[in-house]
């Protein structure tokens, strides 16, 4: 399967339906079902805080097109100080799943699994804590050591 490694924080925002943009500076021609892996964390708080290290979700990437600031600013989490000059790869759908380690490479890579392999997260998706939902098993499960994400403990 196709994955692609993110920075800790921007893959869980996308695990947790925060974030449906992912900023490249190139393109690819491949579309459908990619595996968003949390790169490995760089200070304490991605170690606890994060999910980091692991295939977290997987997204749909329905669209690559060039980056716009006027429509792609919020879904991609660019600061109000931030500049980006590339590539918006949108995701139309993600579903969490049951976090394996991966060790990340640079662009997209293959990941020895198979779609049917994965397991989605079990919470109810449709309620609006979803993301708590989502981070709470994350901790439960023992991926993440607390909710400081969201302001709790």
């Amino acid at each position: 399967m196709k994955a692609l490694s993110i920075q800790p924080f921007y893959a869980t925002m996308i695990a947790l339906g925060y974030k449906w943009i992912e900023l490249r500076s190139w393109k690819t021609d491949y579309r459908g079902w990619i595996l968003i892996c949390a790169s490995n964390a760089r200070n304490k708080f991605e170690r606890t805080s994060l999910m980091n290290g692991h295939a977290i979700a997987i997204a749909e990437l329905s669209d690559i097109r060039k980056y716009n600031d006027e429509t792609d600013r919020a879904d991609a989490f660019l600061d109000d100080d931030e500049t980006f000059e590339g590539y918006s790869w949108i995701f139309n759908r993600v579903i969490p799943i049951v976090p394996f380690s991966v060790k990340g490479k640079l662009h997209l890579f293959e990941v020895d699994r198979e779609l049917d392999d994965l397991e989605a997260i079990d919470i109810d998706y449709d309620t609006k804590q979803y993301d708590v939902d989502v981070a709470t098993w994350w901790k439960e499960n023992g991926f993440i050591e607390n909710l400081d994400i969201f302001g709790e403990e």
